[in-house]
């Protein structure tokens, strides 16, 4: 967000809330004027911990707006997902003090427009949308009354729920990526671990990293394997996996961290579909961090399986970090490869 942008949204010595995920760059929160009175409510780990090292008083839950109190002015730039934006949007105006406004924040293409004209609609206000700069800002202010019924649909956002997909049960909710479904990509991932496995002397540690609801980690099931870590940067990811992995009578240290950044020990095997979105832009630097973060986690023998896009240059990154990247399968837009240190 644009120098121009934050100054429009100043509150001065205002209570302020600024509703944060990977959509919203941290150094963009640090030039909001009166960055000293604000509190930060952020579902990534990376966000949180950003902001705590700039004494931001931050806040870290799936959007859990239910210890908060009441605020002057919220200000969220929306995030990708439309049920998650919901959500914020309704748990924003129920925290606004009377006369209090919420400030929604969004590119040309990011929908801000018809979102704002829902909500305003929803909560009979009206919606001052403008343009500073290459940013739109669109304003509602809190109504004088509200009732339960008065909500953007959020699809029950906070609750876990049972999903079944290509024959596969599992838990999950909105806010976790591909929520409803067995992402293809990881599919053919899990297809290649048979070969991978037979050709390895022994495989008595498994990381996922970036485990999404825990997909990658529930296919070694069967395996006879000591010690399994998942982690993801998203704490709704986060829950998701452990209610999975609990269900599947699997014993693993899943945690949120920022790409397990404060994980510790080498690994035998590593299964990785990172992402390549960071909220609504392609992001190559992801894809060096999540290779990075592998090869400091691989001892000689270890074995890093990655699944990605077909247009992610990981090749040409690999060599970086790795002394060994094979191509094993190349199918429906996707590529899976075997990294070796």
């Amino acid at each position: 967000m644009a120098p121009d942008a934050a100054a429009a949204v100043s509150g001065g010595d205002q209570k302020t809330l600024w509703i944060v995920d990977e959509s919203l760059p941290v150094t963009s929160v640090m030039t909001f004027p009166g960055v000293d009175s604000l509190t930060a409510l952020t579902n990534r780990y990376d966000v949180y911990t950003d902001l705590q090292a700039k004494q931001v008083d931050t806040i870290l839950s799936d959007f859990d707006f239910s210890t908060l109190g009441k605020f002057s002015r919220i200000v969220y730039r929306i995030s990708k997902e439309k049920l998650v934006a919901h959500h914020c949007i309704n748990q924003a105006i129920r925290h606004l003090d009377e006369g209090g406004e919420l400030i929604m924040i969004g590119g040309k293409q990011d929908g801000l427009k018809s979102i704002a004209k829902n909500a305003a609609q929803t909560y009979g206000q009206k919606s001052n949308t403008k343009k500073v700069g290459n940013t739109y800002l669109a304003t509602l202010a809190r109504p004088a009354s509200l009732n339960a019924e008065q909500q953007l649909p959020c699809n029950d956002y906070g609750t876990l729920r049972q999903v079944e997909h290509k024959g596969v049960r599992f838990h999950s909710k909105p806010g976790v990526f591909g929520w409803e479904k067995v992402d293809r990509g990881s599919e053919l991932l899990i297809s290649v671990l048979p070969t991978i496995k037979r050709y390895m002397k022994s495989v008595g540690s498994v990381l996922d990293l970036g485990c999404g609801w825990g997909y990658l980690m529930l296919a070694t099931k069967e395996w006879d394997v000591e010690t399994r870590c998942a982690t993801d940067n998203n704490i709704a990811a986060v829950d998701a996996a452990k209610k999975n992995f609990a269900d599947a009578g699997l014993n693993v240290d899943c945690v949120t961290d920022d790409c397990a950044s404060e994980v510790r020990g080498r690994f035998d095997l590593i299964l990785c579909n990172p992402p390549f979105h960071q909220g609504f832009a392609v992001s190559d630097t992801l894809t060096e961090k999540f290779l990075a973060a592998a090869t400091r986690l691989s001892r000689r023998s270890t074995r890093a399986i990655f699944v990605v896009n077909q247009f992610v240059p990981l090749e040409k990154h690999a060599g970086k970090y790795f002394s060994q990247c094979r191509l094993l399968l190349a199918e429906d837009g996707f590529c899976v490869y075997e990294l070796r240190p």
